[in-house]
């Protein structure tokens, strides 16, 4: 796998991106290019750059004469990408041919840590990102991954759904398990078929919490 070298505006863009996830910068807040600049240690420059590719990604909306907000959370959103997310991944272990075989043990594994009872949303969002990386992995194909990191990009401020029912937790766990085992016995069309219903299942909770979130 090549290594990115990553200009100075796409890593303020990523760290921005991680604050979005993790809450730090929440749903209809203000964002200020200076106060931003002196936390990341960089000049205004690349944070408005960085904003503004967020813009494209519907991230961040920009406001004439008043600068950047985050915007509100949107189940309509959720419906849209998650079907895509869906669609992006099976392709991604399609075009993985028979290497995908080998990802069943690390999918396990990773999966194995998800079923502690003393996580946090936010330790249970980094374990299902380790996850879903771990299974796109062996894609050859760097059109689809970009693609497929852009996506989940813009999925990044749902991350909070991870605070959702143990139930929700167990039936993602169920998913991926199911998935992994598909690979193990090299069926992985099936696999494939697998994650893009995993991710149009989970769509509905997401944007049910994204509903509710919104109302507080």
């Amino acid at each position: 796998m090549a290594i990115r070298r990553l200009s100075l505006r796409e890593q303020v863009r990523d760290e921005l991106v991680g604050w979005l996830a993790s809450g730090r910068l929440a749903p209809g807040q203000r964002l200020e290019e200076e106060k931003l600049s002196r936390a990341l240690g960089v000049s205004r420059t690349p944070v408005r750059e960085a904003l503004t590719s967020l813009v494209a990604d519907g991230l961040v909306v920009a406001e004439a004469h008043r600068g950047f907000r985050v915007p509100g959370l949107s189940a309509d959103r959720v419906r849209d990408l998650f079907p895509v997310a869906g669609a992006l991944e099976a392709l991604a272990l399609r075009l993985s041919g028979h290497g995908a075989q080998a990802l069943a043990a690390p999918l396990r594994e990773i999966n194995a840590h998800l079923a502690a009872e003393h996580l946090s949303p936010r330790q249970r969002q980094e374990l299902d990102r380790r996850w879903h990386a771990t299974l796109v992995s062996r894609n050859p194909n760097r059109e689809a991954a970009a693609l497929l990191e852009r996506v989940r990009d813009r999925l990044a401020p749902y991350g909070g759904s991870w605070e959702g029912p143990a139930a929700e937790v167990e039936a993602s766990r169920s998913e991926h398990e199911r998935i992994a085992e598909l690979l193990g016995s090299g069926r992985v069309e099936e696999a494939a078929e697998a994650v893009l219903r995993h991710w149009v299942r989970a769509a509905r909770p997401v944007a049910a919490w994204a509903e509710r979130a919104g109302e507080t």
